[in-house]
């Protein structure tokens, strides 16, 4: 790995690009500049929607009524270097071109790092052409491991039923940065269903679960474009739907679990910018970016669960898009 780069829920990404290249991306013109971010941010939204799925469960069995446990959940999603850029094709852009090269070349997206600075040009005619490097991602380096955490809790609602609850509450990042997370999930176990069944060396069940996360950045202060309520806004919603299937001994169990995710993550470049160069030149935009990610797709799950006391301990590895490693640590009866 060249770099493994802790940053919280993807907010951060948002906020690198944010510092120093939403004055420049303005400069290509409002539909240069949404098409452009849309390829470079796709793989964060990914990434986050992927994540967010993990970790729900680490057992079919679901706790007695009233039963409870609270611990933490912490994931390393794996960027494979494939994932790491994107085609930009100048024919799918107005009045853009490569300052050098071919039409089309590979640039690094927000998970990338490019070869030296690559330059493009718009062309704008009569007037003076205006030059833009396109950006590095985070840190101006690659990024190969994009690590997530929460808190999380579940309760036993019925013989057979449990309804988890994730939590990350509204912390600073950074400064004048908050990022902040929820969800639910509810848990039904079908081996308590018929009698023999209870008889199987195994336990079998369904889970449902929701994440939400929103983040806040205001970069005024960071900003070379005069204007005001300068901010990005992230939103992001990812759902799972899976089954479960798990050894029953008493200590050490194994896990593993086959589903379906989707989910969007959409972030906001709000507030007013008055641009300087280009064809907006002397204008005035208001929230001139919106970057709108959906994926979904398959995963499976293969883990260990490990119970001492009180005190349980879970290692999954998760097969998806973004392939997954979750780990869980927690207290409770």
């Amino acid at each position: 790995m060249k770099k493994t780069l802790l940053f919280c829920l993807m907010l951060v990404l948002k906020v690198s690009y944010a510092q120093t290249n939403v004055d420049q991306l303005l400069e290509l013109g409002i539909q240069n500049a949404q098409r452009f971010s849309t390829d470079y941010f796709a793989p964060g939204g990914e990434v986050l929607v992927n994540s967010m799925s993990n970790g729900w469960y680490k057992s079919a069995q679901v706790k007695k009524l009233w039963r409870f446990e609270v611990g933490f959940v912490g994931n390393l999603s794996f960027v494979r270097e494939e994932k790491q850029s994107f085609i930009l094709n100048t024919a799918e852009y107005d009045g853009v071109a490569f300052r050098e090269g071919p039409a089309s070349q590979e640039v690094a997206n927000a998970f990338g790092g490019n070869r030296g600075d690559i330059v493009v040009v718009l062309n704008q005619g009569q007037l003076a052409q205006v030059e833009v490097t396109l950006p590095d991602g985070i840190g101006g380096q690659e990024v190969n491991i994009a690590p997530t955490g929460f808190l999380q809790g579940s309760i036993g609602v019925s013989r057979s039923t449990e309804v988890k609850a994730r939590f990350l509450p509204k912390i600073a990042v950074r400064e004048n940065t908050e990022v902040f997370l929820y969800g639910l999930a509810v848990q039904h176990e079908f081996t308590d269903w018929i009698f023999s069944w209870k008889r199987l060396p195994f336990r079998f069940s369904g889970l449902v679960g929701y994440t939400n996360v929103r983040g806040f950045y205001d970069f005024a202060a960071d900003s070379e474009t005069e204007g005001n309520d300068q901010e990005i806004r992230l939103k992001s919603n990812s759902w799972l739907v899976s089954g479960i299937i798990s050894t029953k001994f008493s200590k050490v169990n194994l896990y593993g679990g086959f589903g379906f995710y989707t989910g969007n993550s959409t972030a906001d470049v709000l507030g007013s910018y008055e641009v300087q160069s280009g064809p907006l030149a002397s204008q005035t935009v208001v929230d001139p970016i919106s970057v709108d990610n959906k994926t979904s797709g398959l995963k499976a799950t293969l883990g260990v669960n490990v119970k001492l006391g009180f005190f349980r301990a879970n290692l999954d590895y998760t097969l998806q898009n973004y392939q997954n490693l979750s780990i869980g640590m927690n207290f409770g009866w």
